[in-house]
């Protein structure tokens, strides 16, 4: 028989370590650490749901990187959509679905992220997988933009399947935790990026983490390439040129 072959993935920068807490993960992240800390907790799935820039997915990448750590014996699978023709699909949660059921080469963990670009072919699918998994003990562990009753609000057994795990909503940071974020990217990068730059992006720029990533990676290489320092008017110079 030939050997289903999945997608493993070690996430070498979504660690909790360099996450930077704030009120509106807080909590979530607290009760999933300290549910998964707890060896032999039976835990069927997690859901976090919030808005782009609420950081599920490194919290999603983060748990699962840990949940690895802990089961090197076991894969870790993580479910990503690919884009074609302008849809979104889930071609690997179908491969799961139909891969061979042997318990003892089950997964450590299954994450899934973006479950709200499902499409009704796939969420069938997530509902299978979710009945493969009980028999397996592996957790499934999902981010959405939005609640599982939002989504799946005309598929009542899956939507009463999800929310029998735990479902946490995250809330974009504020602010001030938004420059220490912006600051903390930075320094993973070895880029020293100023206070008053980072205000000035936040301010001007967006106040969505996963486009000052963006940012910050094209001023990181824009500082490279011109052999400059990143400072406002390297910044200004950079939106005058459309390249911000």
């Amino acid at each position: 028989m030939k050997q289903l072959t999945l997608s493993l993935f070690t996430p070498p920068r979504y660690t909790f370590d360099n996450l930077v807490l704030h009120e509106g993960i807080e909590a979530a992240i607290s009760a999933v650490r300290q549910v998964f800390g707890r060896t032999g907790t039976p835990v069927s799935s997690v859901f976090l749901h919030g808005p782009a820039g609420s950081g599920k997915t490194h919290i999603l990448r983060a748990l699962a990187a840990d949940l690895e750590q802990a089961q090197p014996q076991r894969s870790l699978v993580l479910v990503e959509a690919v884009s074609r023709n302008g849809l979104s699909t889930f071609p690997l949660l179908h491969q799961l679905v139909a891969g061979p059921e042997n318990t003892n080469d089950a997964p450590s963990v299954i994450a899934v992220d973006d479950v709200h670009l499902l499409g009704e072919d796939d969420a069938a699918a997530l509902w299978t997988l979710f009945n493969k998994l009980a028999r397996s003990a592996t957790p499934l562990i999902m981010t959405s933009r939005a609640a599982p009753d939002a989504i799946f609000g005309d598929n009542p057994h899956l939507a009463s399947r999800i929310t029998a795990g735990l479902v946490f909503a995250l809330r974009p940071p504020e602010d001030d935790a938004r420059l220490l974020i912006l600051d903390k990217m930075a320094r993973d990068r070895n880029v020293r990026v100023p206070s008053e730059v980072s205000r000035y992006l936040v301010a001007h720029k967006s106040r969505n983490l996963k486009e000052l990533e963006g940012i910050l990676d094209v001023l990181d290489e824009s500082s490279l390439e011109l052999k400059r320092r990143i400072t406002l008017p390297l910044v200004k110079m950079l939106e005058a040129e459309g390249r911000l």
